[in-house]
């Protein structure tokens, strides 16, 4: 029972985060533009171990950039509104290619919070994904409580 109402807790917990990246994500895409400079592009490798004990590498971009707007500097680190690391480095170097540091970038912010700002309007098929997998974790859950499974 216990691990049913772990699944329902974490899915909630996830469903409003990604619930919160959605509807940013849609509202970036009429916010307005302002020109930026890429401070500094990395890759970030995170290494874990499955359960067979092996180890499972993925990769993340981390993007730092600065820009303007009404004469005063913001700095940002979001690229899209659904960072999600991959386990192809090759991939991840790809988009580091469209971001090299000293390299210019259209920066949408936010008009209600100039320092809210992202690199990649809108919203990734992947945070639908996502989505849809926590979606089916909360009813696992639910499913589970009521005693309709296990």
């Amino acid at each position: 029972m216990i691990g049913y109402i772990i699944a329902i807790a974490i899915s909630v917990v996830l469903l409003i985060k990604f619930g919160v990246d959605i509807r940013k994500g849609y509202k970036s895409r009429n916010w307005p533009i302002a020109e930026g400079t890429v401070l500094d592009s990395s890759m970030e490798a995170h290494q874990s171990r499955d359960e067979d004990g092996d180890i499972r590498t993925t990769y993340g971009v981390t993007i730092q950039f600065k820009y303007l707007v009404d004469g005063q500097e913001f700095q940002g680190n979001r690229r899209t509104f659904s960072n999600v690391r991959t386990s192809s480095a090759r991939r991840t170097e790809k988009i580091l290619e469209r971001y090299p540091p000293g390299g210019s970038v259209s920066v949408y912010y936010d008009p209600d919070d100039h320092s809210s700002s992202v690199l990649e309007p809108g919203v990734g098929s992947v945070t639908y994904v996502l989505l849809i997998v926590v979606i089916g974790f909360l009813v696992f859950g639910i499913a589970g409580v009521l005693g309709l499974i296990g």
